[in-house]
């Protein structure tokens, strides 16, 4: 029988199996996955381990369920156009940073009327911790959660807080992937710390145009480290 910690690292083995499967275009998008017990005759786990794989897999955007058909490979927005060829999964990240473009900007404009002087304490505190270890990513990838996540909770309102939690549990998923490819260290904490001075002074208009170049920031970085790992990958023998 699996115990939490083995459970754990068996439903991690499911998706980074079933990842990898898809990465190889073993299942092409929009492809029915195979059967659940072909699966758990194939990897050796079990059905709950699976499930859970699955869940995540669903999490992260590479996998969908159909009431009545069965689990599917996404089929991406951009599939079949002159622009696709981007891996599922970075198809998903950059899904996930354009929603965040909307929602992190409406955000940030509530926190500055809502937050009261203990929440700007919290995000102060937070903003000194991420500036001990740049380097690690992490390190990194908590603060950036911690810095968002007190921002949603500093409007005060329950709906922010659980969409800033949704967003970045996928981010959190895949976030080996999404801060090696930022690689931007103090770049971040200076547009957070910049933030952070914009709610300080109660400034709307500028906490919603820091916000949004900070996040557009992040895309176009994500957007040009997927490109030039695309670019080695063709160069490769």
């Amino acid at each position: 029988m699996e115990n939490g910690k083995s459970k754990q690292k068996i439903y991690n083995q499911v998706v980074e199996k079933i990842r990898e499967g898809i990465a190889r275009g073993d299942f092409p998008q929009g492809s029915p996955l195979p059967p659940e017990r072909q699966l758990i005759d194939m990897m050796k786990v079990s059905r709950s381990s699976l499930r859970e794989g699955f869940r995540i897999l669903e999490m992260v955007g590479l996998i969908e369920s159909i009431p009545g058909k069965g689990r599917f490979v996404r089929t991406s927005r951009n599939e079949g156009k002159s622009a696709s060829g981007l891996p599922l999964q970075d198809v998903a990240i950059l899904e996930l940073v354009e929603a965040r473009l909307v929602l992190e900007a409406a955000i940030v404009a509530e926190a500055v009327k809502h937050a009261s002087p203990s929440d700007l304490t919290r995000i102060r505190r937070i903003l000194t911790k991420t500036g001990k270890d740049v380097e690690s990513l992490e390190h990194r990838a908590r603060c950036d959660y911690d810095f968002h996540l007190v921002l949603a909770e500093s409007t005060h309102n329950f709906i922010f807080v659980n969409i800033v939690k949704m967003t970045f549990n996928l981010i959190m998923a895949t976030h080996e992937r999404i801060y090696t490819l930022l690689d931007d260290r103090e770049v971040f904490l200076r547009e957070h710390e910049d933030i952070y001075d914009s709610i300080v002074v109660r400034d709307i208009p500028e906490a919603t145009r820091l916000m949004t170049a900070h996040v557009q920031r992040v895309y176009r970085t994500l957007q040009r480290g997927i490109a030039l790992e695309g670019l080695r990958s063709e160069g490769e023998p």
